[in-house]
């Protein structure tokens, strides 16, 4: 396996790995992971350090995306339900845009 190419000069810890040879034939998504346990806070921050690497690799567009987030509490322990109860299990969290739309904010 090839060594990590961390990213340099974006003030970053971003690294971009090669994937291991599997039997699929086409796969044209990238994994990006957020290591380590963190508040929401700081993986927005990772996050947005993926999307200046990508940014800077010229890549300024996605598709579709699917993010799975492991829930836990301040301790590390795994959350399974929501504050009302709710299963988290039993829900998706669909959002359909980047923001509101103005116009529909100020009935027009």
């Amino acid at each position: 396996m090839e060594k990590p190419q961390p990213v340099w000069g974006l003030g970053m810890t971003v690294q971009i790995v090669r994937k291991p040879p599997t039997n699929k034939a086409y796969n044209e998504r990238l994994k990006i992971t957020l290591a380590g346990n963190h508040t929401m806070r700081q993986k927005t921050c990772m996050m947005l350090q993926a999307k200046s690497y990508l940014l800077h690799e010229g890549l300024g567009f996605a598709g579709p995306t699917d993010i799975y987030i492991p829930l836990i509490d301040q301790f590390g322990y795994p959350l399974t339900t929501f504050s009302n109860g709710n299963l988290i299990a039993n829900y998706n969290l669909i959002i359909d845009l980047p923001y509101p739309c103005a116009a529909d904010e100020h009935g027009v």
